[in-house]
């Protein structure tokens, strides 16, 4: 079985549509398999259980029991979301009961499976209220040379020092990050092996390879050697943010765009995606393929976009209004261009927050870094549309809130 995700699935209609979703995350073809539970616990006698699985119990004669032997057997480490056609609660309750985190009604949707799987692949149960208060954020460069690592790392660093929630930065690109070159610290050795040997992380290993700038902010960075073809696995990734969730209220990575095709799980888990950009027919362009990639997904964050470099001696390509109708996005930050700011921070390793605080530039970040951050206790979870058998108890279902 796949160490992160299985699926069992009962009937023909069903299965397409959870391969389907299995492989737009990125997981194996072979992940989603007929049989349903009774096949799940034979499996489970001989081989290591998964991280996350979702069986199917339809036609399945008492289905609390065996559920429990499904928990018996996977341990407290697998996450278990049951699926069935029965819309009946005291069955949801003994599932819940038994130890699964959640129970959807056929029929499901893409976007139903990642709102639930996602849920359940935190840790949380899917009918008990808001999600946990820590945000992995995303920021990805749409375009080289728009800023992205220096709004990632100040973004960072903000959350830690001005908000006052601890706060981690994953810096992705292993070769040329500025991350650690940008704060004046020394870049932590072990990183290449924590994102390439899934099966090896672990709290230890990601202590050794982190490096505190202060009690509240951590950094994960590295300078490996130019000539080295590094590779970023999908599942070690996925294994080192939930290694590192329990430790702090955010987790902000800054991903390169070339990483996209091969990280599309925390794409699609993320709760908050940045695209910065610059206003130009490129920006345009890039902006909206990728856009376009993340709805293919089925991602569930908040997409913010940022424009960045826009300035008197530096005016935009195009407007807002020509930007957001060829990008079918509209711009949500612009960053001003501050040439004389950036690079007294940069040439005395701190932050923008700590040289000018009060410059037009690091109040615009710093509203970022807090919108970024102030969903995670003021909004509550969306619930799932037609796919949860609690929606069914309620005579009118709260409507699902809209994302960018």
């Amino acid at each position: 079985m796949h160490n992160e995700f299985m699926a069992f699935i009962n009937d023909d209609h069903t299965a397409p549509i959870v391969q389907s979703w299995a492989e737009k995350q990125g997981f194996p073809a072979d992940t989603v398999r007929g049989g349903g539970p009774d096949l799940f616990a034979t499996l489970l006698e001989s081989d290591s259980p998964p991280k996350l699985a979702l069986v199917d119990f339809d036609g399945i004669d008492q289905p609390t029991q065996i559920a429990a032997r499904l928990v018996s057997l996977c341990g407290p480490a697998t996450q278990l979301v049951a699926l069935g056609t029965t819309n009946d609660v005291t069955l949801y309750r003994g599932l819940i009961a038994a130890g699964f985190s959640d129970y959807l009604v056929k029929p499901v949707t893409p976007e139903i499976l990642t709102q639930t799987m996602l849920t359940a692949s935190r840790g949380e149960k899917g009918a008990h209220g808001a999600p946990k208060e820590v945000k992995v954020i995303v920021i990805i460069g749409v375009r080289g040379g728009v800023g992205t690592s220096t709004i990632a790392t100040n973004t960072a660093w903000m959350i830690a020092h001005d908000l006052k929630k601890k706060s981690a930065l994953l810096d992705l690109d292993l070769q040329f990050g500025t991350s650690a070159l940008a704060l004046d610290i020394e870049p932590g050795h072990g990183l290449r092996d924590v994102v390439s040997s899934p099966q090896r992380v672990d709290g230890l290993m990601i202590a050794g390879a982190m490096v505190s700038e202060s009690t509240s902010f951590s950094v994960l960075s590295a300078e490996e050697s130019i000539e080295d073809l590094i590779h970023v696995d999908a599942s070690a990734i996925a294994a080192l943010i939930k290694e590192m969730r329990p430790n702090y209220h955010a987790i902000v990575i800054d991903m390169p765009r070339h990483l996209i095709p091969t990280q599309k799980r925390i794409l699609a888990t993320a709760h908050e995606i940045v695209l910065v950009t610059e206003m130009s027919l490129v920006g345009i362009r890039d902006t909206l393929r990728i856009r376009t990639t993340l709805k293919g997904l089925g991602s569930t964050a908040r997409i913010t976009q940022v424009a960045t470099r826009i300035g008197a001696s530096r005016p935009a390509a195009v407007d807002e209004a020509a930007f957001a109708k060829g990008a079918q996005a509209k711009i949500d930050f612009i960053l001003p261009d501050d040439h004389k700011t950036m690079t007294a921070a940069n040439n005395s390793g701190k932050m923008l927050g700590a040289m000018a605080p009060t410059a037009p530039l690091t109040k615009a970040m710093l509203e970022l870094a807090k919108m970024l951050v102030s969903s995670a206790e003021e909004k509550a979870e969306a619930p799932k549309k037609g796919g949860n058998i609690l929606s069914g108890l309620f005579k009118h279902a709260p409507k699902e809130d809209s994302k960018a």
